[in-house]
């Protein structure tokens, strides 16, 4: 059927028919929307909670991982300040070399080396390589083929700084053909120099459990990376290839602890820590996204289902509903009573050209005058306020700029490079933090640096003029208020408290707290003003002295930012003290 001849059958039925379809329409529709959303929601909120579990179970791993390697650590150093180590240190070649001597040093080192490994059940073995010979444990079988200076191992210890980590590998001084991770170390005592190596090795197996601790599961798989690049256990896992790759290593580096990848036409949800003690290693967690995430495919198949089951439900139930619903004068009635009640956001609708229609039609567009005039005038009252924030903020000396500029290029003809650069680098901050983004909100710490960049550019211009002192109270520093406070009134000191004078001038700014306030205070020892005439200024344009412009700027900011909350109080002690406060709500919401 054509749309027009909907629309007539439409008209042509009776009101009870057209409120049952248009009912039935929107509960079907309502019924869709919903059950996509709730479908939609839930896999998302499943998918992020997924996350966030495995990164929870990834980093405790990554604590378990490092508090075990600082107990391996921890176990050798203690292990290296027994007195038998301390006897190997002492001895040096040639001295008493014998066969005997030398059994006696291994027999008596057996005692630490069994205490170490109580300590920490992971050491398979440690090999002591001193001038006078190599100790270790009797119990582990030493491959006498193979010489140590020999081994990697030892090449690794002469060319890098110790103690490191040598990553997973076969154990290459002893007989037990096991993985180890090997811990290189040089003693820390007083016979440093006697050129004492010692070699742990802790089982792979053992590192690679604590590693897998937390990890509930097992559809992923743990990586462990060295800060090199390279993998530190598991060098032959199929998941050390993309930690390689530059489009994973740039999602890293983005500092997303968890992202998805592909590699090997498989989507995988890696999430990944730091181990900071003892190489910066990283631990990466990689798990299939399609197993993972197994569970959003119920939820949409009984979303479906259940959207199916209500269709006919709403079929039966708007019937009865539509009984309910055929009397629209009652509900245009209701209508006008919340209207009357200032509840203006009520709306009478209706797509046909009845009585009630048409009263219901006067009523929606009496509504929405009332709303648009109250909205322009709103609207009007805001933006006059913007408007005079932004033109009070507009106000700034061009003579400052002058002068600064004129200072640069006489330090520049003078060749006072590292002056002109200070100087250019600190009007680019203070014009930076005074533009702010456009916000007329700052922080504290940024509006003092905009005062202290100020400060330091005036005093090269005018040497030894005057001295300053900054003071902001702890905790203060993150603390939101209006910009552009301190630069004026600082300014005011300078241009009008000493600059014409003969002596040093002192200013101090002090940030602090007065219980829900917080007060930003200006002292100076200048010459002051007249405090009555001032204060008469600060409401009264027609009636401003010289000297008075920067503080009926500030003045005016502060009370149509922050309201009658907010005050300035002055104070004027020619050459001795002259100060201006303002004191101002600290709230989050500043009025």
């Amino acid at each position: 059927m054509s749309r027009p001849g909907m629309r007539t059958l439409l008209h042509n039925s009776t009101f009870k028919t057209r409120l049952w379809i248009g009912i039935v329409a929107i509960v079907i529709l309502a019924t869709w929307i919903t059950g996509l959303s709730s479908q939609y929601l839930a896999s998302r909120l499943l998918e992020r909670k997924t996350a966030e579990l495995s990164q929870m179970m990834i980093g405790k791993s990554a604590q378990a991982l490092e508090e075990k390697l600082r107990k391996v650590r921890l176990s050798v150093l203690t292990f290296m300040m027994s007195p038998p180590f301390e006897d190997i240190l002492r001895a040096s070649p040639g001295t008493d070399d014998s066969y005997y001597s030398h059994f006696a040093l291994n027999n008596a080192l057996q005692v630490p080396l069994v205490q170490m490994q109580l300590i920490e059940p992971s050491i398979e073995s440690a090999l002591v390589s001193a001038p006078i010979g190599e100790f270790y444990s009797v119990t582990g079988a030493k491959r006498t083929h193979t010489a140590f200076e020999d081994t990697p191992l030892y090449r690794t210890m002469q060319e890098k700084t110790l103690p490191l980590w040598y990553p997973a590998h076969s154990d290459q001084i002893f007989e037990s053909g096991s993985n180890v991770l090997s811990l290189l170390i040089e003693p820390i005592s007083a016979y440093r120099g006697t050129d004492v190596k010692v070699v742990v090795n802790v089982s792979e197996s053992a590192i690679k459990e604590y590693a897998e601790t937390n990890v509930v599961g097992d559809s992923g798989s743990i990586v462990v990376i060295g800060a090199a690049g390279n993998p530190v256990m598991d060098g032959d896992s199929p998941f050390v290839a993309p930690t390689r790759e530059a489009a994973f290593q740039s999602e890293v580096d983005a500092g997303r602890n968890h992202f998805e990848y592909t590699f090997d036409g498989k989507d995988y949800l890696v999430n990944w820590a730091k181990v900071t003690f003892p190489d910066n290693w990283m631990i990466f967690y990689f798990q299939p996204r399609d197993v993972l995430l197994k569970d959003i495919r119920y939820i949409r198949w009984a979303t479906l289902v259940i959207v199916c089951a209500l269709i006919p439900l709403a079929l039966i139930l708007s019937k009865w509903i539509t009984g309910l619903l055929i009397r629209p004068l009652y509900r245009l009635q209701r209508l006008m009573a919340r209207a009357g009640d200032s509840d203006l956001s009520v709306r009478f609708s209706s797509d046909y050209r009845d009585e009630v229609a048409q009263v219901g039609e006067r009523f929606n567009t009496m509504l929405e005058k009332i709303e648009v005039l109250i909205q322009d005038v709103t609207d009007a009252e805001k933006q006059k306020r913007m408007s005079e924030v932004k033109a009070l903020q507009a106000q700034i000396d061009p003579h400052f700029l002058y002068n600064t500029l004129n200072t640069i290029l006489w330090k520049s003809e003078s060749r006072k490079q590292e002056d002109v650069k200070e100087m250019i680098v600190s009007l680019s901050q203070l014009f930076r933090l005074g533009l702010n983004n456009g916000h007329d909100l700052t922080t504290v710490a940024k509006e003092v640096d905009h005062a202290s960049r100020y400060l330091s550019l005036q005093q090269q211009c005018y040497e030894d003029l005057f001295t300053y002192e900054i003071t902001v109270e702890e905790g203060l520093e993150e603390q939101p208020l209006l910009k552009i406070l301190l630069q004026p009134l600082v300014e005011n000191s300078i241009l009008h408290g000493f600059q014409s004078e003969d002596y040093t001038g002192r200013i101090m700014i002090r940030v602090y707290r007065e219980g829900t306030f917080i007060v930003c205070r200006v002292e100076d020892n200048g010459k002051g003003f007249d405090k009555e005439t001032v204060e008469a200024g600060l409401v009264s344009a027609g009636r401003q002295e010289k000297g008075g412009y920067a503080l009926r700027n500030v003045y005016t900011r502060l009370r149509l930012h922050y309201g009658e909350k907010a005050v300035m109080e002055l104070e004027s002690e020619p050459y001795r003290l002259t100060a201006v406060t303002l004191r101002f709500p600290g709230g989050n919401d500043d009025r």
